[in-house]
């Protein structure tokens, strides 16, 4: 059967427009991901920094008693890229180390974020507004013993970890929309950094923000000094 003109140009028209609200409704990438070797290269690496604005970084691997490490280039990467940021901390930060790493952090202009949630924590719109990904308790619980955890037991540590890290992408969120066009440096557990789960997942929900995952491992074999993969 054959339409007539009018009602194919106004099938057309609403299609064009159903196009181009799924256009606009695209979801934020999900955070690109990098390998840094020891003998990385320093020009690669600003590249990457320079083209990111939410740099995130393990911090088990936070290593501060040489300035060669790759938490303290990091800082010194960025301090060159943008005149002021953000930091974003979930350690205890109690040694020497680690007051001395946030004070230069300080010095060079940044601003202090404590991602730690307070021990009676209020949930507040902020933190409703997250929608975990599919099969996360799954993904959660498996870290568990059936024989040693009740599924009780697996649901609160769940609940307690997933407020944790609503809490840190609302801060993170928060203080990017708040403060475009400055970077933000996060350093938070390697568990809470996944890639289709944890902080960034939160994080890109509220904001189009580009976000860069670092993950320096020491690699046995020799190969270029810093590779990324999104």
């Amino acid at each position: 059967m054959t339409l007539p003109i009018w009602a194919r140009g106004f099938l057309g028209a609403v299609f064009f427009l159903v196009s181009s609200c799924s256009f606009f409704s695209r979801q934020p990438p999900l955070p690109r991901h990098a390998a840094i070797e020891p003998t990385g290269s320093g020009e690669k690496f600003a590249r990457l920094i320079e083209g990111a604005d939410i740099i995130y970084f393990p911090s088990e691997s936070v290593a501060l008693d040489s300035r060669s490490e790759a938490a303290w280039k990091l800082l010194e990467a960025v301090r060159r890229s943008a005149p002021s940021f953000a930091l974003g901390w979930d350690l205890a930060s109690n040694d020497a180390e680690h007051r001395e790493f946030l004070a230069e952090a300080g010095r060079s202009g940044a601003e202090i974020l404590s991602l730690r949630p307070p021990a009676q924590m209020i949930v507040d719109e902020a933190l409703r507004g997250f929608d975990p990904p599919p099969g996360d308790f799954e993904r959660f619980g498996r870290k568990f013993s059936p024989r040693e955890f009740s599924e009780a037991r697996v649901r609160g540590a769940y609940e307690t970890a997933l407020l944790a890290e609503q809490y840190a992408a609302a801060k993170i969120a928060g203080r990017f929309r708040e403060h475009r066009g400055e970077k933000i440096v996060v350093f938070l557990r390697r568990d809470r950094l996944g890639r289709d789960h944890g902080v960034p997942y939160f994080v890109a929900q509220k904001t189009k923000a580009r976000q860069l995952i670092l993950n320096p491992r020491r690699h046995p074999e020799p190969g270029p000094g810093l590779l990324t993969r999104n």
